[in-house]
């Protein structure tokens, strides 16, 4: 399956009751608006660290979905920009932005199409994370795109689902085992990944996404093609919602779950 026939699926899928989902999750973007104004910081405290002062700088948030982090950043003087292909993410982003008083440019398009008279330059940061390269057939257009939205010494910050995990990794009698093919390059078919939020039975079949999962192999590979300088690669454990629930207690502290990779344009 080429981008195009990828993009086409999943734009159907994060249109089939995002807003709803967000709104079950969240509440009405209006109080949600009210607990990321009490604290702009909690959503996005994994990024500060590599940001420092974000008031005044340009962040670009690809596939920002629902917006709870742009309307963060926004929050904290910055002034940001969302790609994401979903409408319904987009109504949920804009009226969360309107009701913590702040502005977020939100633009709905495939990352690989965005309209030309869109002009996304000069960025000090991009943002692109959790759950989203499985999106895409080929990362090195991904990564071209976040190079040329960068200013020169800007910073990607690339944060994500570690492949050992979702690859890999899962539980057979109380005991982790590599049940997975880390290897797997094939594109395959998954429940939308905010669906469970509104039904839980199968009566009520989710839409479907295609995705491909990338080794982290692939994705240091990739950024070195499109020369961004790699800073730092950084590996964290702790994602329990991603074992059983009667899986071993702290299972989840001895596998990495997260990943993060800095790096800049030169």
């Amino acid at each position: 399956m080429n981008q195009s026939e990828l993009s086409k699926v999943n734009k159907l899928g994060w249109n089939d009751g995002a807003y709803k989902a967000w709104v079950k999750r969240y509440g009405l973007p209006q109080d949600y608006a009210l607990t990321l104004k009490e604290n702009p910081t909690h959503k996005v405290s994994d990024y500060l660290t590599y940001m420092g002062e974000v008031r005044g700088k340009k962040i670009a948030n690809l596939l920002g979905s629902k917006g709870n982090k742009a309307v963060s950043f926004a929050l904290l003087g910055a002034e940001v920009t969302v790609v994401d292909i979903s409408e319904e993410n987009r109504k949920y982003a804009v009226e969360l932005a309107e009701g913590a008083g702040v502005k977020i440019h939100y633009i709905v398009s495939d990352l690989l199409e965005i309209p030309a008279k869109n002009v996304l330059l000069d960025f000090n940061f991009v943002v692109l994370e959790l759950g989203v390269l499985h999106y895409f057939v080929d990362l090195v257009p991904v990564f071209e795109v976040v190079k040329q939205m960068l200013k020169p010494g800007g910073t990607f910050i690339l944060r994500d689902y570690h492949p050992v995990l979702t690859k890999l990794l899962k539980i057979e009698d109380n005991r982790m085992v590599a049940g997975g093919n880390y290897f797997e390059t094939d594109e395959i078919e998954v429940d939308v990944a905010f669906w469970k939020l509104l039904h839980t039975d199968s009566q009520h079949p989710s839409p479907k996404n295609m995705i491909r999962r990338w080794t982290l192999g692939d994705i240091i590979t990739s950024l070195a093609k499109v020369k961004l300088e790699i800073v730092e690669l950084g590996e964290e454990s702790g994602i329990r919602w991603a074992f059983p629930p009667d899986a071993p207690e702290g299972i989840e502290d001895k596998v990495p779950g997260l990943y993060t990779i800095i790096t800049k344009k030169g």
